[in-house]
């Protein structure tokens, strides 16, 4: 896909993965940047930092998991930049907690902006980018969409959701010029970790989440194959794969590998 002089769109785009890539698209020459975050100074600081560079941005707040305001997100894109050939659907969050007490209630939150954000985006963009007969979604995802591991219930229900959708998607539309690709990293220094939109420090060490990668370098990776091979899945973690193979070849020595992985985490003090 040739970016320049495209319109893009990317949820969660004020931190982490979200802001590296808006970063990143700008810089290879696109149309028009719109960041949406729920967190609003996050998203107008990330486009601030985008028109500094020369490229027209606007940062908008919206909580992707509402339907009316995707609604909104895309009218404002529209109105600044024209159609929308790019839409990126990187917002998303884990559960509180990780065992299955979490009220009903959160249940419905994380189901709302882990799962049906990427449903309601799509609603939205698709039919308009089928009547082009071009345009492109990126879904950021998670590696547990993929491998189940030390995730959150919720979390990983809806990583395994989204990737079921994106599938879909490519399956009975990808003949008719939509693109799908899902970006699957493993750990990757974000708010997660704590850190800053504006932290440029050393990324950690990543311990029993073994590498973790700076959301920058994931970003560059991520805008690479989409401009290259333009692969459904983008692996920034090469032992995702590895483990995903591993899997498919026999479910059963993996539930169990993974299982006494993941208990001898629960025994090892954090």
């Amino acid at each position: 896909m040739d970016l320049r002089g495209t319109s893009v769109v990317v949820t969660g785009g004020g931190n982490g993965i979200g802001r590296a890539l808006a970063l990143r698209f700008a810089a290879a020459g696109v149309r028009g940047v719109t960041i949406a975050d729920i967190d609003e100074g996050w998203a107008r600081q990330a486009a601030a930092r985008i028109q500094e560079a020369g490229t027209p941005a606007i940062g908008v707040a919206g909580d992707v998991g509402d339907p009316a305001a995707v609604d909104r997100l895309v009218d404002a894109a529209e109105e600044a930049f024209g159609p929308v050939d790019v839409f990126c659907s990187n917002a998303g969050y884990t559960d509180p907690v990780g065992d299955l007490v979490q009220t009903i209630e959160a249940w419905r939150n994380i189901v709302d902006v882990n799962l049906l954000a990427h449903v309601w985006a799509a609603r939205r963009v698709v039919p308009g980018m089928l009547e082009r007969g071009a345009g492109y979604l990126l879904q950021t995802i998670s590696s547990a969409a993929l491998i189940t591991g030390p995730s959150a219930p919720g979390y990983t229900a809806t990583k395994h959701g989204a990737l079921g959708f994106a599938e879909w998607l490519t399956l009975n539309y990808g003949t008719a010029g939509l693109r799908v690709t899902c970006l699957c990293p493993n750990a990757v220094y974000t708010g997660m970790f704590g850190r800053d939109p504006e932290d440029d420090s050393a990324v950690p060490e990543g311990g029993a989440l073994g590498e973790v990668l700076a959301p920058e370098d994931v970003a560059t990776m991520t805008v690479a194959a989409m401009t290259g091979a333009e692969p459904f899945l983008v692996l920034p973690h090469p032992r995702v794969g590895e483990s995903f193979l591993r899997k498919a070849q026999d479910y059963e020595a993996w539930l169990a590998r993974t299982r006494a992985r993941l208990q001898r985490m629960a025994a090892t003090p954090s």
